[in-house]
C-alpha cells in the first residue's frame, strides 16, 4: 500500500508534503511506494470488520498487498488503485501466486477519478491533506460504509476507533444524513403516539430535541453509527410514572423504521414506530 506524499525535515518536525501537481486538480497524483507493515495490514482490516461480503477498496495500492489479505484471509474481494504501471503489473503478478486472482482485480487510475460506490470498505495509506480532499466522496458513499486509515486522519471528522499495531490504525463509519426535524408516530393501545425529533448533526455526531405527544421531551443517549439509530426520551418526569422510551431504528433517506421499547421485565413492551423527515 503506497503513501502518497513525501516527508521533508523541516525545523526538527516531519511535516507532510505532497508533489507540486498534486496541488493541480487536472494533474496525475504520483507519489513514492512505501509498503504498510503486514501485521498492520491485517489491524486495518479487523478493525474495519471485513467479511466475505464485503469489496475492499484500496486507495493507492502499492503491491497489492492489502486487496490481497482482504481476499486470502478474510474471503473478501477487493479492488487496487494504483497509478503506478509496475506496481500494478507487480500486484496482479503476487494476487495470482496467493491464488485470489479471482477475487481481486487492480486499476491503473488515479485515485480522485475512482468511482468507490460498490466499495463497502475503503484503505487508505495517504498524507492528511489528501484524506481531506478525499473526505467529500467519502461522505457521500452508502451510510455504513467502512474507512480504515493507516496513521492519517481526516481533519475535524473523528475517528469511530484507533488502535496501533506497529503504526495508528483509524477508522471511520459514514454516518446517515439525519438532521432536521422528523415526526414520527409510535404504536400502542388505546392509541398511537406522535412525537417529534429534531435533529443537528456533525458527522457522526448527533443532539436531539423531541415533543411527545405535544409536550417538551428531553432526548438522552442520542447516538449514529452508519444507517443505525439510537436515541431515549423519559416520559412523566417527576411523576410515578416516569419512565424511558428507548428507541432504535435504520436510516433510509427521509424515513426512519425501527422499535421502541418501554418497561423492563414482565413489563417491557416493544412497540413499532415510524418517522419521516
Amino acid at each position: 500500500m503506497s503513501f502518497w506524499g513525501r516527508w521533508w525535515l523541516c525545523a526538527g518536525l516531519l511535516v507532510p508534503a505532497v508533489h507540486a501537481a498534486a496541488q493541480d486538480p487536472g494533474t496525475v497524483h504520483e507519489a513514492p511506494y512505501v509498503p504498510s507493515p503486514l501485521s498492520t495490514v491485517d489491524e486495518m482490516l479487523r478493525l474495519a470488520q471485513v467479511g466475505p461480503r464485503d469489496i475492499v477498496y484500496d486507495l493507492g495500492a502499492g503491491d497489492g498487498r492489502v486487496v490481497i489479505a482482504a481476499a486470502a484471509k478474510f474471503g473478501a474481494r477487493g479492488v487496487g488503485v494504483e497509478i503506478d504501471v509496475e506496481l500494478v503489473a507487480l500486484a496482479r503478478a503476487r494476487a495470482s501466486r496467493a491464488g485470489v486472482a479471482d477475487r481481486v482485480r487492480f486499476l491503473q487510475r488515479d485515485l480522485f477519478e475512482t468511482d468507490l460506490r460498490e466499495a463497502t470498505v475503503i484503505a487508505l495509506y495517504l498524507a492528511p491533506n489528501f484524506n481531506l480532499r478525499l473526505r467529500p466522496a467519502l461522505l457521500a458513499l452508502a451510510p455504513g460504509t467502512r474507512i480504515v486509515s493507516h496513521s492519517s486522519g481526516m481533519g475535524d471528522w473523528r475517528p469511530d476507533g484507533k488502535t496501533a499495531i506497529r503504526k495508528d490504525v483509524l477508522l471511520w463509519v459514514v454516518p446517515a444524513n439525519v438532521a432536521g426535524r422528523w415526526r414520527a408516530t409510535v404504536a400502542g393501545a388505546p392509541r398511537a403516539r406522535a412525537l417529534e425529533l429534531d435533529i443537528a448533526q456533525r458527522y457522526q455526531d448527533i443532539a436531539a430535541s423531541a415533543l411527545l405527544d405535544g409536550a417538551q421531551a428531553h432526548v438522552w443517549e442520542a447516538w449514529l453509527e452508519g444507517d443505525r439509530l439510537r436515541f431515549v426520551v423519559v416520559e412523566g418526569i417527576g411523576t410515578d410514572g416516569e419512565a424511558g422510551l428507548y428507541f432504535e431504528g435504520r436510516v433510509a433517506g427521509g424515513v426512519i423504521e425501527g422499535t421502541v421499547a418501554r418497561g423492563f421485565g414482565a413489563a417491557r413492551q416493544v412497540l413499532p414506530w415510524r418517522a419521516v423527515r
